[in-house]
């Protein structure tokens, strides 16, 4: 008998993808998306700050938008990022995901700032 996917919304699984990222080491917290995709996002009641998901062809993509603290590797937070997102949203969700897309928005200087 075929595996039934857990039905799951957009929104649980932008919510994992969140703490996802923000549980990665380097993070200093999320960004802001595109303006017009948070004001649509707002007006329909879903989304979460600086995560999209979009269906793909081969499953779920998942773009991230966030700042980094600074001293850190850009491109092994970005790697950790990806892997921590793409692991905790498949367990989860059941779902293929076909990319992570990692966008820095910004560089933190504060040991303190989380967003």
């Amino acid at each position: 008998m075929p595996r039934k996917k857990p039905s799951i919304s957009n929104e649980d699984i932008a919510i994992c993808a969140m703490y996802a990222a923000l549980g990665t080491e380097g993070v200093a917290g999320m960004a802001d998306a595109e303006i017009s995709y948070d004001l649509s996002q707002l007006l329909a009641g879903s989304g979460h700050k600086g995560i999209r998901l979009f269906q793909g062809k081969e499953g779920i993509k998942i773009d991230v938008f966030l700042n980094v603290r600074y001293g850190y590797k850009i491109p092994q937070i970005a790697w950790d990022i990806q892997e921590n997102v793409k692991h905790k949203v498949e367990e989860l969700s059941g779902y293929a995901i076909e990319a992570v897309n990692i966008h820095i928005e910004g560089v933190s200087f504060a040991d303190s700032e989380q967003e």
